[in-house]
């Protein structure tokens, strides 16, 4: 007989809870709330929580953007950094690392430009925003 404490039986409760939260994204949902507060500091938290939250609904009902740390302006501004002489482009690697460093895990890995090592403001700037939107629907798409 063997003596050896065996693996705990994982609660069946349990895992139908953490199944629900990950088909509905709501640790995500609660990581983005959270920064964005953390980010605006606003006085009413409580109000700010309500006006994201309709935010997301008004975002998912009308396919508009979703509300983001990270704006149109900030990736341009971006951009800019990463190409400080003004060339117009950037290379692959200088793209994939600012696409993980901005916490996308999930980009197009040949976007146009890659096989001349030339990424456009437009190509990084488009890939960013709809990988990012993605990011931030918050929701399970159903």
């Amino acid at each position: 007989m063997d003596n050896h404490p065996s693996a705990p039986i994982a609660n069946p409760i349990e895992e139908t809870a953490n199944d629900y939260l990950q088909i509905h994204r709501i640790h995500e949902l609660f990581h983005n709330l959270s920064a964005s507060m953390v980010y605006n500091r606003p006085e009413d938290p409580k109000a700010f929580m309500i006006d994201y939250l309709e935010q997301l609904k008004k975002s998912r009902a009308t396919g508009l953007a979703f509300p983001a740390l990270v704006q149109d302006t900030d990736l341009t501004s971006v951009f800019r950094i990463l190409d400080p002489v003004g060339l117009g482009h950037i290379t692959y690697s200088q793209y994939a690392s600012t696409m993980e460093n901005l916490g996308i895990t999930k980009y197009n890995t040949t976007p146009v430009g890659k096989d001349a090592d030339q990424i456009s403001s437009e190509t990084f700037c488009q890939e960013a925003k709809k990988r990012l939107n993605e990011l931030n629907a918050t929701f399970h798409n159903q």
